[in-house]
């Protein structure tokens, strides 16, 4: 197989594997992935091809397509710049951090470990019950020797996709970005890591007497996964406070500014959970029947004074997460309340609503019909350009046209192989499957819907 088309088809693959993961609205994210993949990777022999889809996705992501922390001013002058080149790309961490840290709250001191050629020195970690911050470095004689690798799919490997940190349950959504830097004739694998915690686990660890945060460095392949270091992260009692619970005022039912098309018809704060460095909303919404909330458009908190904290969002992806099974809701704000007394007044302002409805439709695939053959499906239409049974496998061939946008599974069955044509004009999915003459095709997919209207909660008053 030709690299060029090694690429074609690797890049549809990571980029499938991506939506998948992060199904909203990915367009301008999958386009700033496959460029850096193409900018930082073109001339690698892609070995990597054969990888699963979670190793794509994770590629994605190592190449520093998202940045986990924008804004703010950077915190790491004060302890990396002593120490270390001022060459080095420290994290800037958001308002969130750099409210806390000014109000006292600590980063925590510094983990140096030197084992089996690896220096490992864990720095500028700032956490609460809710999230952590932190980079790692990673120099030694493994490294230089990795960097001196003259096969790029093999350091990439064992570099990129290779070298992970660990923080065992604790570690409940977000990423790192990972960057092989050359200071002073030294070379440092640098990891830099925002991760949300899962509040039950980290409070269950807080409770201990002298509680650790474990952090594992580990090394992983296809086939094996080995632990490198474990670094043991004491928390002082300064992380181990307890959360501040703000309750709204009773009697607020009806007082909100909502929209009057129907989509999204009652909103409430139930309550803010607030930690040092961020603060959990917890909402109740009604929507149209079968929908569900996806985002808040430029949501805020403001108080009596003007003061903004605004939603964590990357103007992308949901802002707003459903509790499973319920009509409730949670988002995440920065700075936070934690600090300071409660305000007098306090409202929930955004400028539109984003909600979706799970669909899904079938029909019967007949090899013996005539293609091209459209299907409708809700207000979208499944092109299909051909459809053959060939080496024991069920393909069927579509326009390269978002095709993430509606799922198949014939009989039951997702598809196996995914194949870009060289001109990318269609792509072809691969079912293996029994031949038969017909088929049963399940479709699914989302149904979007966005009002823009100006919306206001009150929470306190």
């Amino acid at each position: 197989m030709s690299e060029d088309r090694v690429w074609k088809d690797w890049s549809q693959f990571a980029k499938q594997a991506v939506r998948e993961q992060y199904p909203f609205h990915l367009h301008e994210l999958e386009s700033e992935v496959l460029k850096k993949i193409e900018k930082q990777n073109r001339n690698i022999r892609w070995q990597i091809i054969s990888w699963t889809a979670g190793v794509a996705v994770a590629a994605t992501f190592f190449l520093q397509v998202i940045q986990p922390f924008h804004g703010g001013n950077s915190l790491f002058g004060f302890s990396g710049a002593r120490q270390y080149p001022a060459q080095f790309e420290w994290t800037t961490p958001d308002e969130g951090y750099t409210y806390a840290l000014q109000r006292g709250y600590p980063i925590l001191p510094e983990l140096k470990l030197e084992k089996d050629g690896y220096t490992f020195q864990l720095k500028d970690v700032m956490v609460d019950q809710r999230r952590i911050i932190y980079t790692l470095l990673i120099s030694g004689e493994q490294i230089e020797a990795i960097a001196n690798e003259k096969d790029e799919s093999k350091q990439f490997s064992m570099l990129y996709a290779g070298l992970t940190v660990e923080l065992d349950v604790l570690s409940h959504s977000g990423g790192a970005s990972k960057d092989l830097q050359l200071i002073d004739g030294t070379h440092y694998f640098v990891i830099k890591g925002s991760y949300m915690l899962n509040p039950q686990k980290m409070g269950e660890l807080l409770n201990q007497p002298n509680p650790v945060l474990p952090v594992r460095i580990e090394r992983q392949s296809k086939e094996t996964k080995e632990v490198l270091a474990e670094m043991l992260m004491p928390l002082p009692k300064t992380v181990t406070i307890a959360e501040k619970v703000i309750k709204p005022s009773a009697d607020l039912d009806g007082d909100s500014v909502l929209d009057a098309l129907g989509l999204l018809t009652k909103l409430s704060v139930t309550q803010i959970e607030a930690a040092p460095t961020m603060m959990q909303v917890e909402l109740e919404a009604k929507l149209k029947e079968g929908f569900e909330l996806k985002r808040l458009e430029q949501a805020k908190l403001v108080d009596e004074k003007g003061n903004e904290y605004s939603a964590i969002d990357d103007k992308l992806n949901p802002n707003v997460k459903r509790v499973q099974g319920t009509n409730k809701y949670t988002m995440q704000f920065i700075p936070s309340l934690y600090y300071g007394e409660q305000p007098e007044k306090l409202e929930l302002r955004f400028e539109g609503a984003v909600a979706n409805q799970a669909k899904a439709d079938s029909f019967v695939l007949n090899l013996k019909d005539k293609y091209p053959r459209d299907i409708p499906f809700g207000k979208q239409t499944l092109h299909i350009l051909k459809a053959y049974y060939e080496k024991d496998k069920l393909f069927v061939v579509i326009p390269n046209k978002a095709p993430e946008e509606i799922t198949l599974h014939v009989d039951e069955q997702s598809y196996k192989d995914l194949i870009v044509a060289d001109s990318l004009e269609t792509v072809t999915f691969g079912f293996p499957l029994p031949k038969k003459d017909s088929y049963t095709v399940k479709m699914s997919g989302l149904k979007w819907e966005t009002l823009h209207f100006s919306g206001v909660v009150p929470i306190i008053r």
